[in-house]
């Protein structure tokens, strides 16, 4: 599953190397700063790293399927 959508409108317009549309997925280091969460993530295809300072309820509401992609389900 592609996490395109959580990551700033002007991180998603950039590509791969090849020309290709990034694959992000998010990595394990997932950091909280006062009302937002830092969320890591790394493209499948090329490797780079970016992050995506999430507020409260969106970090909740994607939270399970992050978890559960990073292997921390409880």
């Amino acid at each position: 599953m592609k996490f395109n959508h959580l990551l700033p409108r002007w991180e998603q317009k950039h590509k791969c190397p090849d020309g290709s549309e990034h694959y992000y997925l998010p990595t394990s280091h997932i950091e909280a700063t006062l009302k937002h969460v830092a969320v890591r993530f790394r493209c499948k295809k090329c490797g780079r790293i970016t992050a995506a300072f999430l507020n409260e309820p969106t970090y909740y509401t994607n939270k399970k399927i992050i978890d559960k992609y990073i292997g921390e389900v409880e």
